[in-house]
């Protein structure tokens, strides 16, 4: 019953934080939403890129809270990680990146083991994954699920939810996985939009992504054909 009390405060509090973060935001700047929203629906690059860096140097706040929000409400983040590298130069693109997608991820995988463990393990037993959990549960599968690019935080984020990793555990692999996947998807996005100068390494990046794919997928049909 305590315990039962305890997550609906912490719900509560929470939501309570969310409903001030989003009243500040639109005080103070009102077209933020509808900006953010309309050129991410529409896969503006350049002109989310823009609107970005109207804010000067709160552009890397924004950046930054943008791949963190994105992480805990389940919203892919391929965009602003695409963007990130053109919009602020390779290296200080890579570290607001990584500092996202890992602050995100934790906090979603905080949330989501105190409040979200029963809609973690209703939406893992959709994709017919709830067999391997106890793959999931050491350092070194985590980090090697979350050092393939481009795949998708949510699922890994709810398998690691349901995990036997320790708190420690998940922010060791966290902190070792992101980093080969938000340096191929950063420079990706780069070299893209930036085609005509770094045309070559793209597609070599791009190769390179594709291969990793195919490595992974070959591992996991070998596994179950095993199994």
């Amino acid at each position: 019953m305590i315990d039962k009390l305890k997550k609906v405060l912490g719900l509560i509090g929470l939501i309570l934080i969310c409903a001030v973060s989003f009243f500040i935001v639109k005080t103070y700047y009102p077209e933020f939403y509808y900006h953010t929203v309309s050129l991410t629906m529409a896969g503006d690059i350049n002109g989310l890129s823009k609107y970005i860096s109207s804010f000067g140097y709160g552009a890397f706040a924004v950046s930054l809270g943008l791949l963190v929000f994105c992480n805990i409400f389940c919203i892919p983040t391929i965009l602003f990680l695409t963007i990130n590298g053109a919009l602020f130069g390779l290296i200080p693109g890579l570290l607001v990146s990584y500092l996202g997608e890992v602050i995100g991820i934790e906090l979603s995988f905080h949330i989501g083991r105190v409040f979200f463990r029963k809609e973690a393990r209703e939406f893992i037993e959709q994709k017919h994954m709830l067999t391997k959990l106890d793959k999931y549960g050491s350092v070194k599968n985590m980090a090697l699920a979350r050092s393939i690019p481009y795949s998708p935080n949510i699922l890994i984020t709810a398998l690691a939810v349901l995990s036997k990793l320790s708190i420690k555990e998940h922010l060791k692999a966290t902190l070792i996985g992101k980093i080969p996947s938000v340096l191929i998807e950063v420079l990706l996005g780069h070299d893209l939009i930036y085609f005509s100068k770094h045309g070559d390494r793209f597609v070599l990046m791009l190769l390179l992504v594709i291969g990793i794919c195919a490595v992974h997928r070959w591992h996991k049909k070998r596994h179950c054909d095993e199994v």
